[in-house]
């Protein structure tokens, strides 16, 4: 598996141990108040800007415990079809995972904006400060990759209000998702230009856990965000007239530099617990935090399983991740599951994510893949679904480039794969192409359930399950995925206007209501 970056761990901890201490008191003077979330926690004119932006890097793209926990792994891992906590002895065996559960959501909306949406904008002005321009455009291009997130989760979200270099706001309107993906694809558009040809160092490169400083590698990172929003949004556009201002997006995007297998996006994160449970606290923290027995007692009901659409993937195909991403069940062989099932399995006859996905123990994750931002195999995915819209280039080199990079981040041994296996190989109608296409993009984000999550509801890759009798099939999604999360309980108070608008422009504010560019 390659890295990305060159830092050692022992680098990463220390300037962790920095960014900890520094983030305990920046967050401890904010709260999930709107109008407490805006005011200046004092902190950032006197702390580096390595230590404010290694911070906003693990709280934004790692994630910490809480908002992952409910936001990656309880809804959108699950509604994606790739993790399930419907197994014997876990604490949600049985239930619908289909259903709202209003704390989760608000730790979603209300954690998320708390932790990255506040100090993106204080990194801003320590980089205005600093006169870093290219500073500047890689904050601009986390807050763009930041707020993507946010709007495809939502849909209408707060945006053009929140992303000024100021201090205090009022409480802020919500933006629809039309204007903030136009917003962001333009703003995208003018920090690469700003950019340019540059390769001075951005200020407090230790802090960037991503591309140590590297302007020219956020930039090819904003140009592969650019295809990433563009595509998504395609329909959508073209749904609304505006085809020749999508198709030039989608040409920029294509005749520039895209993230490669040289410099994919990832965060390498942190192999100490200490600071894993107080920045980001991922997979590894869930899985292994609360309980030390068998999997399936009352200790352990924080596991989970993966699913059978996603170990049948590769079982059925030879595929060379299967050993890398699933363990083997106790009981023997390689089996799923499925979310939303009344009656669980048990524990003991289904696989497991592997220690690269959940490590071996809280303190163990020496093995485990970096956090996925943007990967080189989800960049040649992007460009075979392109070259198959008729925007050029070899769409089954790209759709292998593709394969093998994912087979590559996980750690596995290509072999005869592309040649043997006749699922490595595009056929059959356009239609039919995508569909491989999309499904591969589907098993390589494995672990960025936002972006799985986005992925299936544009292409409807996941059916909607009809049996009542083994499955729940309940209000107000009736079986199929769900389309947003709903809108937070703390914004339905203190910012009740901004929400009520954008829930009249959006529509009903439940769980089944689509989004601007998720038409059919």
């Amino acid at each position: 598996m390659k890295k990305n970056n060159n830092k050692s761990y022992m680098n990463i901890k220390i300037q962790l141990l920095s960014i900890l201490l520094m983030f305990g008191c920046l967050l401890s003077s904010c709260t999930d108040d709107f109008e407490e979330i805006n005011k200046n926690p004092n902190l950032p004119e006197v702390s580096g800007a390595d230590n404010l932006l290694g911070g906003v890097q693990y709280f934004t793209f790692a994630e910490p415990r809480f908002v992952t926990w409910r936001g990656n792994l309880l809804y959108a891992s699950q509604f994606s079809n790739q993790f399930s906590t419907s197994v014997v002895g876990s604490w949600w065996a049985g239930s619908d995972i289909y259903d709202n559960d209003q704390g989760w959501t608000d730790a979603v909306f209300d954690k998320s904006y708390t932790k990255s949406s506040l100090n993106l904008r204080n990194l801003l002005i320590t980089y205005q400060e600093l006169d870093d321009t290219n500073g500047q455009a890689m904050t601009k291009i986390m807050m763009s990759l930041f707020y993507q997130k946010m709007t495809d989760v939502f849909g209408n979200v707060p945006y053009s209000e929140i992303i000024l270099p100021q201090i205090e706001v009022a409480p802020p309107k919500y933006d629809s998702q039309k204007e903030i993906y136009r917003s962001i694809l333009e703003d995208l558009k003018d920090q690469i230009a700003i950019i340019g040809n540059s390769t001075t160092t951005i200020s407090g490169n230790a802090g960037d856990f991503i591309y140590d400083g590297d302007p020219q590698k956020w930039k090819v990172l904003a140009n592969t965000l650019r295809l990433r929003m563009a595509l998504r949004s395609r329909d959508a556009f073209n749904a609304d007239g505006e085809n020749s201002f999508i198709d030039g997006v989608i040409e920029e995007c294509l005749s520039n530099p895209l993230i490669d297998d040289t410099n994919s996006a990832g965060l390498l994160r942190s192999r100490t617990s200490l600071l894993n449970a107080n920045l980001d606290g991922g997979f590894e923290d869930v899985y292994w935090g609360f309980g030390t027995g068998d999997g399936g007692n009352g200790a352990t009901g924080s596991k989970w399983i993966l699913t059978d659409r996603l170990v049948n993937l590769m079982k059925d195909n030879n595929d060379p991740r299967l050993s890398e991403i699933a363990t083997e069940a106790e009981n023997g062989g390689y089996t799923g599951g499925a979310p939303n099932v009344r009656v669980s399995p048990d524990w003991d006859d289904m696989s497991k994510p592997s220690e690269k996905i959940v490590g071996t123990a809280t303190d163990e994750i020496a093995n485990q893949i970096p956090v996925m931002i943007l990967t080189a195999a989800e960049s040649y995915f992007l460009q075979a679904e392109a070259a198959l819209l008729g925007y050029g280039g070899d769409a089954n080199g790209l759709y292998q480039n593709g394969i093998l990079s994912s087979i590559n981040y996980w750690g596995a041994d290509s072999g005869t794969f592309i040649t043997d296996e006749p699922i490595a190989t595009l056929s059959g109608t356009i239609n039919d192409q995508l569909n491989q296409i999309w499904n591969q993009r589907w098993l390589a984000s494995l672990t960025n359930g936002y972006e799985s999550w986005a992925l299936v509801r544009r292409t409807d890759l996941i059916p909607p399950i009809t049996d009542n009798v083994n499955y729940w099939v309940s209000q107000p999604n009736n079986g199929n995925v769900p389309k947003r999360l709903q809108y937070s309980s703390t914004e339905l108070t203190s910012n009740k206007v901004n929400v009520d608008n954008a829930i009249n422009e959006q529509g009903p504010d439940v769980m089944s209501t689509a989004l601007w560019w998720d038409i059919e």
